[in-house]
């Protein structure tokens, strides 16, 4: 393994410190951004795309019945399989800071819908927590941690 710089072509101002990488089916995305001028990409999330040593972001579509995603900063994030036989893999978001910068206490969850010639759809839920629900709060981490039945 090597690492190499990279040059970011094109919106290098949208790039801000806490952002997240999120990886679907070995393509990268980058999550917690500003957004694209003209709302174009209103989420901030981005189809990272690495060709010759320069890095182009492109905007992510969202499915019509997903729920809307603020931009957060410094979220929690972990990757899920709804099974253990899927292949399908989800990612949940907890926390982070809003573009208001205050902090959230959301949870959501991050799957893709559709996936065909270069462009990816995906669904973002969120989800209503019973029981302990973990307070707002940024800069922290969060693991699945799986159960076979016992």
């Amino acid at each position: 393994m090597s690492l190499q710089m990279v040059t970011v072509s094109n919106n290098i101002a949208l790039i801000q410190p806490g952002f997240s990488l999120m990886n679907f089916d070995g393509q990268v995305f980058f999550f917690g951004q500003k957004g694209w001028p003209k709302r174009s990409c209103p989420t901030g999330v981005f189809h990272l795309d690495v060709k010759h040593n320069h890095v182009k972001l492109k905007p992510t579509i969202f499915s019509k019945d997903s729920c809307y995603l603020p931009p957060l900063r410094y979220p929690a994030t972990c990757t899920f399989k709804g099974s253990l036989e899927s292949e399908k893999h989800q990612y949940i978001i907890h926390g982070g800071k809003t573009p208001n910068n205050e902090v959230s206490d959301k949870i959501y969850v991050m799957s893709i819908v559709c996936k065909n010639n270069k462009k990816v759809t995906f669904r973002c839920t969120e989800k209503d927590l019973v029981g302990d629900v973990p307070e707002a709060r940024y800069g922290h981490s969060i693991n699945v941690v799986y159960s076979r039945g016992k």
